[in-house]
């Protein structure tokens, strides 16, 4: 696997391009477990169930008209979504993985001495989670 940085990200929702404004995109798949143990049991063991994943977006917003209109392609919704991300970027051959999503959180920070970063998180909601392809 070749090495890259994070620089070359490119990230969708909805559509709507979200990359230029990132500053960490975190994607997760983890999975749920049941307590098997029983018994004379000394020790627990588990039992793999469903699959799970979300992932966090910390970006910094933008004012002026583009602002508003990033706002509001990142406002929670009841409706899922496709969010796609090439952690190489898009030239051909690069990964390239996408997930029907909700996006649960939004959630601003504004600081005196900095610029106002805004946290997001997505819940994947897809039966077969995150998919891989290229470009």
């Amino acid at each position: 696997m070749a090495e890259y940085t994070g620089k070359d990200l490119y990230l969708l929702w909805k559509g709507t391009s979200i990359d230029a404004h990132y500053r960490t995109f975190s994607p997760t798949e983890e999975g749920d477990t049941v307590d098997a143990s029983a018994g004379a049991d000394t020790h627990r063991t588990y039992l793999m169930t469903l699959l799970d994943g979300n992932a966090s977006l910390t970006m910094v917003m933008q004012d002026g008209t583009a602002g508003t209109a990033l706002w509001d392609a990142i406002a929670p919704s009841t409706t899922a979504g496709t969010l796609e991300w090439g952690p190489e970027g898009t030239a051909s051959g690069d990964p390239r993985y996408h997930v029907q999503a909700l996006l649960t959180t939004r959630n601003p920070s504004y600081t005196y001495d900095g610029v106002t970063e805004v946290n997001i998180e997505w819940a994947y909601s897809d039966s077969d989670g995150p998919t891989f392809t290229t470009y």
